[in-house]
């Protein structure tokens, strides 16, 4: 993803809600062993739900009616306000994201309107597909319909889904440390130490892959 991309991608509406939201968690909130236990839950099931779907989606090419495709028709976004209720638990922000929440299905239904509108012209089966499977609210039987295919790690990789793992660890990482020492005073030990290493090879591989990305694309032009 060039530059010009990322920061069309950093002006979406819903990305300008919850970047505000990440700056006033940042500043503001913090957790406690309770919220992290109830809120590891909601987040690691949209995580997981978010991979699930990068390994099915083919965009625009196809209509994707494999995987979670089959029970609903937009997991990204499912997965996305599962995150975001999570982490709302993780560092009990229930009022401000309650409001949050509510935004972003503002935001959302008007996407995927857009969305719908777009693949509805495009493919003649979107219609039968539509009427059969929710939006967001799974459906309990798979929609069998459609061509059908399996899960693919190129095409995970290729939607860069695994950074957003690397970050959220980070991300619950720093803020369950934040809360042992500004919250709850606690000195350094080395369970503590463990966690700032774990944080610090999750970014280090971040880094190291985006540093592994531009080698390839140089040596790629230079060819």
């Amino acid at each position: 993803m060039d530059i010009k991309e990322r920061l069309k991608r950093w002006f979406k509406l819903r990305f300008a809600v919850l970047y505000p939201f990440a700056v006033f968690m940042i500043i503001f909130a913090n957790c406690d062993d309770r919220s992290l236990r109830y809120g590891i839950w909601l987040i690691a099931a949209g995580e997981l739900i978010r991979m699930w779907a990068n390994g099915y989606a083919i965009k625009t090419e196809k209509l994707t009616t494999s995987g979670p495709y089959a029970f609903v028709r937009h997991p990204l976004y499912l997965g996305t306000l599962l995150l975001v209720a999570g982490f709302i638990v993780f560092l009990r922000a229930y009022y401000i994201g309650a409001a949050l929440l509510a935004v972003m299905a503002i935001v959302y239904s008007g996407t995927i309107k857009k969305e719908e509108a777009l693949l509805g012209g495009k493919f003649k089966e979107y219609a039968a597909y539509k009427k059969r499977v929710p939006a967001l609210f799974p459906a309990i039987f798979p929609y069998k319909e459609g061509e059908k295919w399996g899960f693919s790690l190129e095409r995970f990789f290729r939607s860069q889904e695994y950074k957003p793992v690397l970050w959220i660890g980070v991300i619950i990482i720093g803020f369950y440390l934040k809360g042992k020492f500004l919250v709850d005073k606690e000195p350094l030990d080395a369970g503590k130490i463990r966690l700032m290493a774990v944080a610090a090879l999750l970014i280090t591989a971040d880094i190291t892959g985006e540093i592994v990305k531009w080698f390839k694309r140089r040596h790629k032009r230079g060819e």
